[in-house]
């Protein structure tokens, strides 16, 4: 069996659970003839993919500032989301921002 049929059968298996009504999963898996184990780690590993979505068309751009006139603040923009930036800021707070955006937004 591949890796991708393999993943599909799990989220059949998982998705057959979530759809059956059963609130236990040892007694779904007892039932099934699925190891318990396996299940929660297929199931765990299932849920983190589906969460982490990798950055598909995300591309940066220089800025230039052509203004005489100082600039108090900035507005980044990434997909839907936009942050404003004013003098002072805290630089290691707005790493920490970017980089979780730059992981979970298309």
């Amino acid at each position: 069996m591949s890796p991708d049929e393999r993943i599909l059968m799990w989220q059949q298996r998982v998705n057959t659970y979530k759809s059956s009504g059963e609130t236990s999963i040892k007694a779904w898996c007892t039932q099934n003839q699925v190891g318990l184990q396996s299940m929660y780690k297929w199931m765990k590993r299932l849920e983190l993919e589906a969460t982490n979505i990798a950055p598909s068309s995300t591309q940066w751009i220089s800025i230039v500032n052509n203004y005489e006139e100082p600039i108090s603040h900035l507005t980044v923009k990434i997909g839907d989301f936009s942050i404003e930036i004013k003098e002072g800021f805290n630089r290691s707070l707005f790493n920490e921002v970017l980089q979780i955006l730059q992981t979970h937004v298309k």
